[in-house]
């Protein structure tokens, strides 16, 4: 039986600043990984009527692939804000996260984050992620933790250590209650020791809703326009993420009831994988010829754009243009990794015909932010005309694939090669 989780709303512990750091590098791993799964089930929707759906069907498919880009987007933000809240109190930014499938135990057992088409499942997951904090609700079928279990220590510890939280809203209320403790214990200017500059400003990244933190003022500003955009956000917010996906899920299942055959997505792979998984571990492994390449060309941009916005956090002391730079060419790659992500909802994932082959978001071992700014700077440029070279002999045997994607790259590496201003 699928029961609702726990909504209690034990306090969520922040001691020392250690342990602040450790709670904004969990969200900000879980605002990184929404944005994947959100991305990944907008690109396995249908996009013309001759994939079975009809006209109005289909009105409605192109309105929920850009609603929930809108919401992939707003998850960036988030990340970018993350990270300067990271680095306001001395923090290296954190633009890493764990390889999917996630496995249990690394986040509460209430959040499970998996890649998958946009089933009506699916889209009850999203609402159950984006819910209130104390909303008592069933996980979705197929999206249950595998069973109950406690992160939390039962004890105080020096040691940073995970926390449980029922909810991505009352993670970020005890991120908030940890702020003002420590400003309270420290004093502001002892806790918000990092440079201002090293962080996402409009100047550098031009999203909405992206915060500057200085002070307390401005950290509890960013973690309140985090929670209304969505995690844990007023149920009458219109603009939530909550609310969107409810209304999405209303309109699904009006189809639904018209049509009990009604399948707005492509059959695309549940976890793909890039490696082949150990015996018995979940993903399905994308190892037919095509689909393989174009996996690997997709995770290698989607690593390059990574180093691109780790880069351009400052932490390697470029200037202003520099940055701005790194940043916008970080923007301009989630093209191309869109582009060939889509392509890979149409390849098989092996020999049978389904499912299809799905976007992995494979990171890489290393460290992504490169400190030394020369050799930095080489190395960006290098991997850009390595991925345009890769994406040239695609283009030739790929038919749909934009051919100016390799243009881009080589437009980037010789951005990238010019001396920093």
């Amino acid at each position: 039986m699928n029961t609702p989780t726990p909504t209690d709303q034990h306090e969520v512990r922040v001691n020392d600043r250690e342990q602040l750091i450790y709670l904004l590098t969990e969200a900000a791993e879980i605002e990184h990984g929404l944005m994947c799964t959100y991305l990944y089930a907008g690109w396995s929707l249908k996009q013309s009527a001759s994939e079975g759906v009809t006209p109005a069907q289909l009105g409605a498919l192109d309105r929920w692939r850009k609603e929930i880009r809108s919401v992939a987007m707003e998850e960036m933000a988030h990340l970018a804000t993350v990270n300067n809240l990271l680095m306001s109190i001395g923090s290296p930014p954190h633009f890493r996260r764990q390889n999917f499938p996630v496995p249990a135990g690394y986040h509460p057992s209430s959040l499970v984050v998996r890649l998958a088409p946009l089933t009506r499942d699916t889209l009850a997951h999203f609402v159950y992620l984006e819910r209130p904090e104390g909303m008592e609700m069933a996980q979705a079928p197929g999206f249950e933790s595998p069973s109950p279990y406690e992160r939390r220590p039962r004890s105080s510890r020096l040691t940073p250590t995970s926390e449980d939280f029922d909810t991505v809203g009352h993670l970020y209320r005890g991120i908030e209650q940890g702020f003002e403790s420590l400003a309270a214990r420290l004093g502001e200017s002892a806790l918000f020791v990092g440079s201002v500059d090293a962080q996402l400003g409009p100047d550098i990244m031009d999203m909405p809703g992206l915060v500057t933190v200085t002070d307390l003022r401005s950290a509890i500003q960013a973690i309140e326009v985090i929670i209304k955009q969505g995690e844990g956000g007023r149920r009458d917010a219109e603009e939530s993420h909550f609310a969107r996906f409810v209304a999405m899920a209303a309109e699904y299942d009006a189809f639904l009831e018209d049509d009990p055959h009604f399948m707005p997505h492509r059959p695309v792979a549940f976890d793909p994988v890039m490696f082949a998984p150990l015996p018995g571990a979940p993903g399905c492994h994308v190892d037919a010829r095509d689909s393989a390449r174009v996996l690997d060309l997709a995770n290698a941009t989607y690593g390059l754009m990574l180093r691109l916005l780790a880069s351009g956090t400052g932490v390697a002391a470029g200037g202003p243009a520099r940055r701005r730079l790194e940043i916008d060419g970080a923007i301009g790659l989630m093209h191309v990794v869109h582009e060939l992500s889509v392509l890979l909802t149409h390849l098989p994932a092996s020999t049978e015909p389904e499912p299809h082959a799905g976007m992995n978001f494979h990171l890489p071992r290393s460290g992504l932010v490169l400190p030394q700014v020369g050799a930095g700077a080489a190395l960006l440029a290098e991997r850009a005309n390595e991925i345009a070279l890769a994406l040239d002999v695609l283009a030739a045997s790929a038919p749909g694939l934009d051919a100016k994607l390799a243009g881009r790259l080589r437009d980037l590496a010789a951005s990238l090669a010019e001396p920093a201003a």
